[in-house]
């Protein structure tokens, strides 16, 4: 997990007088086909070629960032993929390096800078949220929580729970029923301790989401212990044991969590629509979502995956435009080609401070022809 600590680290680091830090993102999920056989590693390499030749004469500087491409080269060299995201930043000449993998998507980006590059990180941060994990039956329990750099335990609960039935020996002074009532006490009280400790954890992390694993039975009485406003927090439940490795749990809790994420999309996108058509705080199409990154107004713009239109962008004011003639209607200076208008435009609205969310299955179908839309500050 990404503690609050990495993150003032690195929002507090400092680089040396005549230092500079390499800060770099890396795409290196292996569901695209793009990063199979290690195609991400030169995908990074194409990024080290257009930092190196942006350097221009600074022959010292170009020095710094050569040891720097090594040092990751060969941390590369040896690396296993783990997740979705790769994060590195690295300053040889302060022995600093720092390094997570995350389980959720970064497009593959480097900055060559006095000060760590950290925007992208505090934003996938900030956009995932972290979640809680109860893996319980009727003798033990897990808590775990969950955000977007892994996985990792934060309490483990076992409790003394007689068995249900008699056995060959046992004294029979209690009759059946008495011993499977004694059972069924003793397996809420577990429950009600996991529950009580599960608060904890919530008020602790600041956990938004949970997701519950274990037997039905178990999983049942849990669930009836827990109070309304941890119930309404429940995204889904799996049927991996206590006792489950860390790729197990990854997986099923994935297919939890992609699960909700493909419903809060849903939600957006329909909220979105009927805002924009409300002629309400919304906007809907190419037109008139650059129109309202021109003015500042967009605090979150909403993508279809796949959505690509090509435009111009101003060589002067920077503009962009879906489409027009040679020359900027609002400076007069020269329109360029902009084949990766989307992508320029997402880019625009995070340096305002903004947020962007891509969206994919049947929000994006939603979205139909318009492809984009935001929701705006005012």
């Amino acid at each position: 997990m990404i503690s609050h600590d990495d993150l003032r680290q690195l929002q507090h680091y400092m680089s040396g007088p005549d230092s500079l830090i390499l800060s770099l993102y890396v795409n290196i999920d292996q569901s695209n086909a793009a990063n199979l056989n290690r195609g991400f590693e030169t995908n990074v390499e194409g990024l080290f070629r257009q930092v190196a030749e942006s350097q221009n004469s600074n022959e010292g500087s170009k020095k710094r960032f050569d040891v720097e491409c090594q040092h990751i080269r060969q941390f590369l060299t040896g690396y296993v993929p783990k997740g979705k995201a790769l994060v590195v930043f690295s300053d040889s000449k302060q022995d600093f390096w720092w390094q997570r993998d995350l389980q959720v998507e970064l497009p593959t980006g480097v900055r060559w800078s006095p000060e760590p590059w950290v925007r992208p990180l505090l934003e996938v941060i900030e956009e995932t949220d972290r979640f809680g994990v109860v893996l319980i039956d009727k003798h033990r329990a897990r808590i775990l929580a969950a955000d977007a750099a892994g996985i990792e335990q934060q309490a483990e609960i076992l409790s003394d729970v007689p068995n249900k039935h008699a056995t060959t020996g046992t004294d029979h002074i209690w009759s059946q029923g008495q011993m499977d009532r004694d059972h069924t006490k003793h397996v809420q009280w577990h429950a009600k301790r996991v529950a009580d400790e599960l608060a904890l954890a919530i008020d602790r992390l600041k956990l938004s989401r949970i997701v519950i694993g274990g037997p039905v039975e178990a999983t049942s009485v849990f669930i009836s212990t827990l109070p309304k406003r941890i119930q309404q927090m429940i995204i889904g439940t799996v049927t991996t044991p206590v006792d489950a490795g860390h790729d197990r749990l990854v997986a099923e809790l994935r297919a939890v969590q992609e699960k909700a994420e493909h419903q809060d999309e849903a939600k957006l996108v329909d909220a979105l629509i009927t805002a924009a058509m409300k002629g309400e705080r919304a906007v809907l199409g190419v037109l008139d979502t650059l129109n309202a990154i021109q003015q500042g107004r967009v605090y979150k713009m909403v993508i279809a995956r796949d959505f690509r239109v090509a435009g111009k962008e101003c060589s002067s004011c920077h503009v962009l435009v879906s489409d027009g003639d040679e020359k900027c209607a609002f400076c007069g200076e020269k329109l360029e080609a902009a084949p990766d208008l989307i992508n320029r435009a997402s880019r625009r609205v995070l340096d305002m401070g903004g947020k962007v969310q891509l969206v994919s299955g049947e929000a994006a179908a939603q979205l139909g022809e318009a492809g984009v839309g935001a929701v705006l500050r005012f």
